[in-house]
Order: C-alpha cells, then sequence, then structure tokens
C-alpha cells in the first residue's frame, strides 16, 4: 500500500521545489527599518549594546494591536522581528540558581532569570559544563525556558501535573519509560520526527549520508511549556471528566501570557563541540535495547529554537522562529549534507490541480514578490521535483528519500536587517567576542493570521504575508509537509492510513477568528500559512471544520488522550520503520 500527502485545491502551498522555477515582481515598499515609530512599542526598537547586556536581561512587553491596513501598517515587520530577538535574549539568559546541589535535585528556580547574570553569561561556549559537580546529575547552569515544563512534565503518563514547577524536581513519566531522578537532564529529547512526517539527519562522513540513514547523525526534538501554561492545565485538569473546552492565557479570567518552546539539537561530534559555535548541553535521549526503551545521556548542540507566546490582541500565539546558522553550509563554506527521509512516498492534489501542472507558492520578502513552483503529484521523485540524493541507500518501504534539505526564498528584507543590526550590536557589546550566540540567526516571525497574497502584481501586499510560509530548515524541512506549508491538516481515508494537507483557500480548515480580538474584523475564517498555519489545527476539542469554532489553543501538546491521563511516549533514537510509520498520524489527525 502506497503512503501518501494529498494536496487540496490551488495550493499555493504546500511546500516549495527549488528556485529555478520562479518568478518575482517588485513590490512598493519603505525601507525594511523604520526609524519612524507609528504606535509606542518599546519591544520594536532598534537594538543595542546595551540591550544584550542588560541585567537581567527584560522580557519584552506585548505589543500594541495591530491595526490591518496594508497601505499604513501601525507596526513594521522589523519592529516585529525585534520584538522576536528580545525575547530570544530573555529566554535564553541564565536560569536563576537555589544553591541546591544534589542528585536528583533541581539547582535552578524553574521558570525564572537570573537576576544578577546575562545574555552574555548564557553564551560561554562551556556554559552548560561549567555548571556541572560531582554531587549533581544537573547543570547548575541552565537558559530560562530550558527549565520550563517538558511536555512528559505537562502531562505525565497516568498522573495528573504535579507540584509548583518553581521548585519542581524534573520528572519524566512517559507510557513507555520512566526515567530515574538520577539519571534525568533538563533537556529531554523525546522526540525523533519533524510532527511524524520525516527524520533528519547529517551524514558522518562528508556531505552524502550513509546507506542507512540511522548511522549519520540524527536531530531530536523536546517541547517545553512556561509557569503559566503549567498551572492553568494543572488547575483544570481532570483525566476522568476533561473540560469540554478551554483557553490558555491570557483568558477572560487570567492575564498571565502562555509560552511554548520547541527546540531542535544536533548529535555532536568533538570538533562541533570544540568549535566553540553551539549552545550545548547534556541531554537525555532514548533507545531501544534487548526489547526496552532506555535512556541515555549525551552531549547535544542547540540547532533551531521555537518561541510562542500567546499576548493580548494576539490570540494565535506570536511564532518566532531561531537558526543556528551552519546547518546547510559549514564554516568554511562546504556542504553538509543535510538530508531527510520521508515517512511517506505519495504526494496527490485534488481534481482542481489538473494532472501534470504546477501549484504554486508566492512570497513576499518586503521588497519583492516571488512565485515558486512546486512539485508535481506523484511519487516522491526526482522527476516530480524533489531533490533526491542519488545512490543506494536502505529506506524501509512506504518511506522516501534520502532528499536534500534546502532552505526555499522566504527570507525577508526586515529580518535580514535586523538580524545584521543585532550582530553589529554583539560586535560593541563586551562579553561577546567568542559568544556562541553570535551564530544563531531569526529566520523570521508571524503575528496575526492572513490570507496569502493573491498575485505577484504591483499593487501594495498585505504587509503580514512577510514570513508568511515561516519555516525552520532543521524543524520544518521536508519537501512536500511543512515546508511552505499552508491550511489544516485531516485524514480523509482512516482505513488506509493516509494523511491530507489541506490547502484549498475557503475551506473550512483552520483559523476561524470571527469574534476574536485582534483578528481582522469581518472574516469568519483564512486558511494561514506555515507554523501558524499548522498550529491553526490544534484546537481542543478539534472540531471538524464545519461544527462552528473551536478555541484557540493552537498547541499540539493538548488533545484528548493527553486530557485524560494517556500521557506520551518517548521516541526510540533507533525506533524502527514500523513504529515511525504509525506517527503519520500522531500530529495530523482530527
Amino acid at each position: 500500500m502506497k503512503t501518501g500527502i494529498i494536496m487540496f485545491g490551488a495550493l499555493a502551498g504546500a511546500l516549495a521545489m527549488s528556485t529555478s522555477c520562479t518568478k518575482t515582481e517588485p513590490t512598493v515598499a519603505a525601507s525594511s527599518i523604520s526609524k519612524d515609530q507609528k504606535t509606542p512599542f518599546p519591544g520594536g526598537a532598534e537594538i543595542m549594546p546595551a540591550d544584550l547586556i542588560a541585567t537581567p536581561a527584560p522580557l519584552p512587553a506585548a505589543p500594541p494591536a495591530y491595526n490591518y491596513d496594508p497601505n499604513n501598517p501601525n507596526i513594521t515587520h522589523a519592529e516585529y522581528a525585534r520584538f522576536a530577538w528580545r525575547q530570544f535574549i530573555h529566554f535564553n539568559s541564565p536560569a536563576q540558581k537555589n544553591g541546591v546541589d544534589a542528585a536528583g535535585k533541581s539547582p535552578v528556580v524553574r521558570g525564572s532569570i537570573d537576576p544578577t547574570r546575562n545574555f552574555a553569561a548564557s553564551g560561554a561556549s562551556d556554559f552548560h559544563q561549567s555548571g556541572m559537580t560531582a554531587g549533581s546529575n544537573f547543570s547548575s547552569n541552565q537558559l530560562v525556558w530550558e527549565t520550563f515544563a517538558h511536555r512528559s512534565e505537562l502531562f505525565p503518563a497516568g498522573s495528573a501535573p504535579k507540584g509548583d514547577l518553581a521548585t519542581l524536581d524534573p520528572e519524566y513519566v512517559f507510557q513507555n519509560v520512566n526515567v530515574a531522578a538520577t539519571d534525568a537532564r533538563f533537556n529531554n529529547l523525546d522526540e525523533n520526527t519533524q510532527i511524524g512526517q520525516n527524520q533528519i539527519f547529517f551524514p558522518k562522513n562528508g556531505n552524502t549520508p550513509s546507506a542507512n540513514s540511522q548511522d549519520d547523525h540524527i536531530i531530536l526534538f523536546q517541547a517545553r511549556v512556561n509557569p503559566v501554561e503549567y498551572d492553568y492545565i494543572k488547575s483544570i485538569y481532570n483525566a476522568e471528566k476533561p473540560p469540554a473546552s478551554l483557553e490558555l492565557p491570557p483568558n477572560g479570567t487570567n492575564p498571565g501570557e502562555s509560552v511554548e518552546v520547541k527546540s531542535a539539537w544536533r548529535e555532536m561530534t568533538p570538533a562541533l563541540i570544540a568549535s566553540g559555535r553551539y549552545h550545548t548541553a547534556e541531554a537525555v535521549y532514548y533507545k531501544e535495547e534487548n526489547g526496552k526503551t532506555q535512556a541515555k545521556v549525551a552531549t547535544f548542540g542547540l540547532v533551531g529554537l521555537h518561541i510562542l507566546r500567546k499576548m493580548e490582541n494576539y490570540p494565535a500565539f506570536v511564532y518566532t522562529t531561531f537558526e543556528q546558522v551552519d546547518s546547510l553550509t559549514t564554516p568554511d563554506s562546504k556542504d553538509t549534507g543535510l538530508y531527510v527521509v520521508n515517512l511517506y512516498d505519495q504526494m496527490q492534489y485534488d481534481a482542481s490541480v489538473p494532472p501534470g501542472t504546477r501549484p504554486s507558492a508566492i512570497l513576499n520578502t518586503g521588497s519583492s514578490r516571488t512565485l515558486v513552483a512546486l512539485p508535481l503529484a506523484g511519487e516522491i521523485n526526482s522527476a516530480n521535483g524533489y531533490d533526491v540524493i542519488p545512490g543506494k541507500f536502505t529506506v524501509p518501504h512506504g518511506f522516501s528519500g534520502p532528499i536534500k534539505v534546502k532552505n526555499p526564498p522566504v527570507g525577508t528584507s526586515a529580518v535580514f536587517d535586523v538580524n545584521n543590526e543585532v550582530q553589529k550590536a554583539m560586535a560593541k557589546a563586551p562579553g561577546f567576542e567568542k559568544s556562541v550566540w553570535q551564530h544563531y540567526r531569526l529566520v523570521g516571525i508571524q503575528v496575526l493570521p492572513t490570507n496569502e497574497d493573491s498575485s505577484i502584481t504591483p499593487k501594495t501586499p498585505d504587509p503580514l504575508t512577510q514570513d508568511y510560509y515561516l519555516a525552520n530548515i532543521v524543524v520544518e524541512s521536508s519537501q512536500p509537509g511543512i515546508q511552505l506549508f499552508k491550511g489544516g491538516v485531516m485524514d480523509p481515508h482512516p482505513d488506509k492510513k493516509e494523511f491530507t494537507l489541506v490547502a484549498e483557500r475557503g475551506l473550512p480548515s483552520i483559523l476561524r477568528v470571527n469574534g476574536k480580538a485582534g483578528f481582522p474584523k469581518n472574516v469568519d475564517k483564512v486558511v494561514m500559512g506555515g507554523c501558524m498555519g499548522c498550529h491553526g489545527n490544534a484546537q481542543y476539542p478539534r472540531d471538524n471544520g464545519e461544527t462552528g469554532p473551536g478555541p484557540s489553543i493552537f498547541s499540539f501538546l493538548i488533545n484528548l488522550d493527553t486530557m485524560s491521563g494517556k500521557g506520551f511516549s518517548a521516541d526510540e533514537r533507533n525506533e524502527s520503520p514500523t513504529k515511525l510509520g504509525v506517527k503519520r498520524l500522531e500530529y495530523l489527525t482530527y
């Protein structure tokens, strides 16, 4: 049986092909970095060296409401990009120590920033390692977000979330394994796929994949939530009678802000650790040995970071994502060979796309718009537009690849300019001469849902379509799948175990916005792309797209299973193709 993706409609975006089939038209746009603040928004001000060494680094206040006027936006994309960087600076600052140095006990005040240290301190290449002692399995040098609640603490298998997160010792309870307190680490890499669509690897020898991908260096993932979201779930949790609906803070009674962080980590070699270009940390990961899931510990390097923050006037979360700069090209300009193996081998479009024709995506950089042709339907192969790496490889039946990871031309002028602004600030700020943070860049930011630009003709584009197809190359790499993705997700043929990426404009498939503060007025729904488009499917309870709006929780962590006590299962580093095949439907079904 074939395992496939079905792409619906005119599909202005499932995934990018290459830039060889593109058409670009200029747009009339002001400079990407405006010096004229049109609204009181301190978080959007120019980033200066003083911002990098503020002690402690403040969390930027929520942006004001956006006015949705494409001809006169009150907040520019550059201002939002600076806001994204200020969040990165805050959450990647050191967490506050609590003075405890004992096996199995947390050495930090979880979720709290250290009032005496700053972002420069956490940029030391040995930051994590220098906090290790003989008495504890935990480093006392943690980033703020690393101390948030892991998804297995938010939803432990078989029990409710426990205690006060600030003082809680890390405890990881899964369906298939419990981690001993003395074996735990704050970084717990329990996810081995990009939301069930593919696995991603760095070749261990040069830039050519090994015959068996499991012999190469995999990227693993974890998801965490801040104390506000943790406390809210704890307050409403009832496994015997899950709530009929929920709304993450801020909501009508709780003004706090929910924050979720997803991080991507690569297996490290001694040379990469010694390079001083990565934030590294000891992390727990999982392997199958003798028929059982076993917890292991190794040093990993941070390569990707999503920060999701739900705020007043921004109820669909604001999505920001950062990458370490060496994923596609090494510091000496060599190709790394980064590749994916997809957990499917077919892609189909619906009848609105005539056979043999290519749909397309419209990318708005802020200074130009580009029409990008997408792959043909059918087999995931070179003939249909996928960069399949030639050679003899062991690819499980029903999977496809190895496929070279490419960076689609989605970058915006504003983000490029703000990244340069931050680099200049780092060059002038004390303590950043050898900081690992020099080697991380903002990829983009999505602030509010909108529909895709309708054409590339030189009329004023919607400013919100900058970063419309937001994707991180180490978190959303698959072509097809979740790079240049647009729409919602459902499974039309459960008996065949196929899943569908819904992308036809007007289908009631994702962000229902009517009546929600911060969304455009007189709009019932939008078909959003990228991170926000994918998360638009994450409702609780998930409706079928026709019976009415679901709550805007937009979190893949929350579903009937987790709210009923089922918890999560830890993914194994060497998981079998049979188990991996099941993951296609783990996140992407109603």
